[in-house]
């Protein structure tokens, strides 16, 4: 058997998953990738500078070895997660995506799926899991499938006896808000009773900033980071001083999609205003 290099490996098995060929996926993953990979403490793999400023920010543990993005474990073994789990693998999926998570432990999408495992095996797991993904998103879909985790645990809850209802919808109207059309209607939007919560309602429809406002009230993220959002913009200007501007943009439009900022977006223009004047030349 050919021995593929490591970032033959992680290329490959991303573009499977992102096909949804997830068989194919196993099988690969099968022959190239070692569930039983040893990790070193201290030893990080993020996809970008962002991802390793989050992890400076939220958990502040000593980075003694980066890896380098051609060699990004925690992308391998959390899209080998994901393929194993969607073909029913559910032990072996965990492990992939565990390993994945010590490789980098803001790794959103990893999050993501590891929720799915734990949502009705373990539910305050479920609810840690969610709280995080929701803490470290920098994309409004992952902030978006993070608030949609986050109103399943409080109708579970809800329905046990022991939960809230209100918090659930306000979730759920949050995740609508973020996601948009790409937030699912299915199961659980039947299951919610919405017209059962007057207090978010102004002139008969749910009013976002009340649904803000109650989360705030009950210690609940209702939104991006903050600390995201002003890492972003402080990346966009070094970058830009740096005279970097495609990638300064990149963080800018991070900044503005999350926040909504008009000076954000004022940025965003000029600087493509310069990549125009400089097409032109």
């Amino acid at each position: 058997m050919e021995i593929k290099p490591l970032p033959q490996i992680i290329e490959n098995i991303g573009r499977l998953v992102e096909e949804e060929k997830y068989e194919e996926a196993c099988a690969f993953g099968l022959e190239n990738i070692d569930l039983n990979k040893e990790h070193v403490p201290g030893e990080y793999a993020f996809r970008n500078i962002l991802e390793e400023y989050i992890f400076q920010f939220f958990i502040q543990d000593e980075i003694k070895r980066k890896y380098p993005l051609m060699l990004d474990y925690s992308s391998l073994y959390g899209d080998y997660g994901i393929a194993l789990l969607r073909m029913g693998k559910f032990e072996e999926s965990l492990k992939s995506l565990k390993l994945a998570l010590k490789y980098n432990p803001v790794n959103v999408k990893a999050l993501l799926t590891l929720a799915e495992i734990e949502r009705d095996k373990n539910p305050e797991e479920y609810l840690k899991i969610s709280l995080d993904s929701a803490r470290y998103s920098y994309s409004r879909e992952n902030l978006a499938e993070s608030f949609k985790n986050l109103s399943c645990y409080f109708l579970n809850k809800n329905e046990s006896g022991e939960g809230n209802m209100k918090t659930a919808c306000a979730f759920y109207l949050l995740s609508r808000q973020w996601g948009g059309e790409k937030i699912a209607a299915g199961e659980l939007e039947e299951k919610l009773d919405f017209d059962s919560i007057h207090e978010f309602k102004v002139n008969g429809s749910h009013d976002i900033l009340k649904i803000k406002e109650y989360l705030k009230s009950e210690g609940l993220p209702c939104e991006a980071s903050i600390e995201i959002i002003t890492i972003c913009k402080t990346l966009g200007f070094q970058l830009d001083q740096a005279k970097k501007v495609v990638p300064a943009l990149f963080y800018f439009n991070i900044a503005y999609d999350l926040s909504g900022d008009p000076a954000v977006k004022e940025t965003i223009d000029i600087l493509n205003e310069k990549i125009d004047r400089k097409a032109n030349e």
